[in-house]
């Protein structure tokens, strides 16, 4: 999965806004995907993003593909997220490459309302109650 320059250029503000400055660029990714699945407007992912000088992430870091966490209990939420993303389409996916694509543009779009949204002094929780509760 490829991110924009963009994207990677505010990880680090996102991360501390949410307190995972300490943590893997990841779980950022994870937030800011997760929090563009949770929009009702649906993403054009036909529209053209500019991934010049983003960064490319497998699925096994971002979803967890194949993974256990360190107790030994399963870490894998591919299949989770590959159907939150298909059930948020409206349709099937056939294929990795279609699954990856769809992470990219919800990742995109997450970061853009993140940054378009958080200040340096917000609280996110705040936020996301006003964002998703009304």
């Amino acid at each position: 999965m490829r991110t924009t320059e963009h994207t990677e250029q505010y990880i680090p503000r996102i991360a501390r806004l949410l307190g995972f400055e300490n943590e893997p660029k990841w779980l950022t990714i994870r937030f800011a995907t997760a929090i563009s699945l949770a929009l009702e407007e649906q993403i054009n992912i036909n529209e053209k993003i500019d991934f010049t000088n983003g960064k490319v992430y497998s699925l096994d870091v971002l979803t967890g593909k194949g993974k256990l966490d360190l107790t030994g209990d399963q870490a894998d939420y591919n299949g989770l997220m590959a159907l939150i993303v298909a059930n948020k389409h409206q349709k099937q996916l056939t294929t990795e490459k279609e699954f990856e694509k769809a992470l990219e543009y919800h990742c995109e779009r997450g970061f853009n309302v993140l940054t378009s949204s958080l200040r340096d002094n917000s609280d996110i929780f705040g936020w996301m109650g006003q964002e998703f509760m009304n």
